[in-house]
């Protein structure tokens, strides 16, 4: 296989046919991505003008998901790029989107990882519709991650001033696309929005590659 496209199934790691083409994952998890993980409900985001998000968080897409953030599975991102990028174009009259940005990582996190996987899946959505894409939003040096926050009240609290505008960006007047790799409680992206929206963003919207389901 080329050097952009893994030989290996994204979701089960089972080796590709040969035949596959530019298939990403096996024909076995293809169907199961349509019968488990698809993401049928609506998104919502306090403040945003609109979300939506495509594939469910649990299982082998949350298994994939971890492999890119963690192991270094950049290309990962095609994939779930892929995912995604259906949800926007059939959203383009609507959201009329001027700018594609996504949500920032902390220092230390890039230091370790050399890669923010947020960034990785919203330039691989720009690029086919010909929309830029570039930071809008930076992440305080110490804040403290958002997965080992425990419950909605505390992720709040512990995002109220995770960001910062990024110098030199000018959102006046412009309808935003941010876009994010999970969405748990939805904490950190109401928090950003608020941020773009300070920037003068006109409109912001969030488009996530996956949704965790909330617990009952």
């Amino acid at each position: 296989m080329g050097l952009i496209y893994p030989d290996k199934c994204v979701l089960c790691g089972e080796t590709l046919p040969l035949d596959a083409g530019k298939a990403m994952v096996c024909a076995a998890c293809a169907g199961e991505v349509r019968q488990k993980y698809r993401c049928a409900e609506t998104v919502r985001i306090d403040d945003a003008d609109g979300a939506a998000a495509p594939l469910y968080y649990t299982g082998k897409v949350s298994g994939a998901m971890q492999r890119l953030k963690f192991h270094h599975k950049q290309h990962y991102a095609d994939w779930f790029a892929a995912q995604t990028l259906p949800l926007l174009t059939e959203r383009l009259d609507r959201w009329q989107p001027d700018l594609i940005t996504y949500m920032p990582i902390g220092p230390l996190r890039w230091y370790q990882r050399g890669y923010n996987q947020a960034e990785l899946i919203a330039r691989k959505i720009a690029e086919p519709l010909g929309l830029p894409c570039r930071a809008a939003l930076d992440k305080r040096l110490f804040s403290r991650r958002q997965s080992r926050q425990q419950g909605l009240a505390a992720r709040q609290k512990n995002v109220e001033h995770a960001f910062l505008p990024a110098k030199g960006v000018d959102l006046g007047g412009l309808s935003v696309v941010l876009v994010d790799d999970i969405i748990t409680t939805g904490s950190s992206a109401a928090s950003a929005v608020k941020i773009l929206r300070q920037m003068g963003a006109a409109r912001v919207y969030v488009l996530a590659s996956t949704l965790a389901r909330q617990k009952r």
